[in-house]
């Protein structure tokens, strides 16, 4: 059993090559159950955030991840637009996205829940297996320990925060300013509490509201999403954050309006705001997920080392896991052959003698069932202390010793 993976990103691709490979999370359940019905693929998960979209397979080594993923996604042939990875290659990876270290904003707070997530959904959809539960569940706590224990850049550590600066720096000092903010999703509500604390009338679109449903940022006013257009020319920014297929905003309805925006900001994957309207006029500022642009500067040597020592524990920790894994087969052949070994030491006709023979069935079967329990919980206790070639020397010896159970064990 081994794992390959593939994957499209900010830094490798443009958002006109990444658009295809962005998925509603009801896509990536449908997507997981369709790749893991292929032959050699014995788990799959399917990350698509903003800024990546990688899949990640379980199987018997022969998988081609990125052929997988483009014919599920419809899109045969872009296989040369993705990189991929195996084995521990595969594995280290995944830990260093669950830690932001490939983020476009280096330690990104978003992408440890969006990791956990994707599991989650492929596991509801019944497509992980144990190898995939381990490696997701070992680069989540990588992630998580290395937000709460390191700090790896001072720049904004969110696509939302970068985007708020970047808005202070091309049309200044926002505060005073009012701002639309379409969704109410996870993104939207980050970014409409930022623009809050930077002291910007902040309105926000609700698709419905349920009460105890509908979280709406502190300080923010709201309208429904079918009237969004109306609040457009009273706005000096725009910001749309949803997971629409379709574009929100259209350049048709903008050019409609008495005013436009000063800054249009879309931060979606595939884009929720018509890329044409960055050439209307009054447009001043045009910002999109391409234009977040790469990593700071300003990072600190020190704290990336530390979080690639989190990643070597938690590697080292998967590696364990799977040497103990795979030695299990031989360690229940060894409990088979030692709890033989102690039950065929006894004179049991003896010790169950003057019992009938339902009884005497029962005592022999009870001894051989406690010599069995011993011996495994022996063998678990030695778990990581003993090597592959160690239990197969204690194998051979314990048969050697024994040349009557040769014949009797049990493989």
């Amino acid at each position: 059993m081994s794992i390959c993976m593939a994957g499209i990103d900010w830094e490798h691709a443009n958002m006109d090559k990444r658009e295809a490979f962005s998925f509603t999370n009801s896509q990536v359940e449908r997507m997981c159950r369709q790749i893991a019905d292929v032959a050699g693929v014995d788990g799959c998960v399917l990350l698509s955030t903003c800024n990546r979209t990688e899949i990640y397979l379980s199987g018997n080594g022969a998988c081609k991840p990125a052929e997988i993923l483009c014919r599920a996604a419809g899109e045969a042939g872009a296989e040369h637009l993705f990189s991929e990875r195996t084995a521990e290659e595969a594995e280290r990876h995944l830990m260093e996205v669950a830690c932001g270290l490939c983020s476009q904003i280096l330690g990104e707070d978003q992408i440890v829940s969006q990791v956990k997530r994707a599991y989650q959904i492929a596991h509801e959809a019944g497509t992980t297996d144990a190898v995939l539960s381990q490696l997701f569940r070992l680069a989540a706590t990588a992630g998580k320990r290395s937000r709460t224990q390191v700090r790896l850049s001072a720049a904004p550590l969110s696509v939302a925060g970068q985007a708020v600066a970047l808005l202070k720096d091309t049309i200044g000092d926002v505060r005073g300013k009012r701002a639309l903010v379409i969704g109410n999703g996870e993104m939207g509500r980050l970014a409409s509490s930022l623009l809050v604390a930077a002291g910007c009338q902040v309105t926000v679109t609700l698709r419905s509201y349920r009460r105890g449903q509908t979280v709406v940022p502190a300080g923010c006013g709201t309208i429904a999403y079918d009237e969004r257009m109306t609040a457009v020319p009273q706005c000096d920014i725009l910001l749309s954050a949803t997971t629409s297929p379709h574009y929100t905003v259209t350049r048709e309805s903008m050019e409609t309006l008495a005013r436009v925006p000063d800054a249009v900001c879309d931060l979606s994957i595939p884009r929720d705001i018509d890329p044409a309207i960055r050439h209307l006029p009054g447009v001043q500022v045009f910002l999109d997920m391409d234009s977040m642009g790469g990593r700071d500067a300003q990072v600190d040597v020190d704290s990336c080392k530390q979080v690639h020592d989190i990643i070597d524990e938690e590697m080292a920790e998967l590696l364990r896991w799977k040497a103990y894994r795979k030695a299990l087969p031989l360690m229940d052949e060894l409990g088979r052959l030692a709890s033989e070994r102690i039950a065929t030491g006894y004179d049991l006709a003896v010790l169950s003698a003057g019992e009938d023979e339902q009884t005497a069935d029962k005592m022999e079967q009870a001894a051989r069932l406690a010599a069995e329990k011993t011996a495994r919980l022996l063998l678990s206790s030695l778990q990581g202390e003993l090597s592959d070639h160690a239990l197969r020397t204690c194998r051979e010896t314990m048969l050697r010793k024994a040349p009557q159970l040769r014949d009797r064990r049990t493989t």
